[in-house]
């Protein structure tokens, strides 16, 4: 995969985050995923299409009622619940931060499908993190952008040491 990142002229990178792309961290997320898939399906296929089913007969005749809780618990759910775990997936695999003296650049965060947004340091007020979350606060816009990256604290910590601002960390 093409790394469409290009420094500008007199830029140096000060921290390059990447996902966990071990193969265990891979097996236990994709993993947990199809765990996490099979067991919702089994309890949509049982119990939740027969208490929808329950619910809805108090306003709707019996055969429209069942029809209605299985096309949401048998197609919508499942197919809404699959798009959610290929999205989780794909972004192990397109995620990327890199902090330079100048900016920074993310792609694939917090959507696999987000394309490459850059901000500029001089825009940013501060920058925390908590767990595996990052928040860039900006200063004009009151706006945080949230960012999902195993290394968030490292990133704060760069940010925080390159610019002097450590009230955030």
């Amino acid at each position: 995969m093409a790394n469409p990142f290009q420094p500008n002229p007199e830029e140096s990178i000060l921290y390059r985050s990447r996902p966990s792309r071990k193969w265990y961290a891979l097996v236990w997320r994709i993993g947990g995923g199809i765990f996490e898939l099979f067991i919702f399906m089994l309890l949509s296929f049982t119990t939740f299409t027969g208490l929808t089913k329950g619910l809805l007969t108090t306003f709707l005749p019996a055969a429209p009622a069942d029809v209605s809780s299985r096309i949401i618990f048998q197609v919508i759910v499942p197919i809404l619940i699959t798009a959610w775990f290929v999205e989780d997936t794909a972004k192990i695999f397109a995620s990327e931060l890199i902090l330079t003296n100048q900016r920074i650049w993310t792609k694939g965060s917090p959507y696999a499908w987000t394309s490459e947004r850059e901000t500029p340091l001089t825009e940013i007020k501060s920058i925390s993190f908590r767990r595996d979350t990052l928040f860039i606060h900006l200063k004009d816009t009151k706006k945080i952008q949230v960012h999902v990256f195993p290394d968030g604290k490292g990133i704060a910590r760069a940010f925080a040491q390159f610019t002097g601002k450590t009230d955030a960390i």
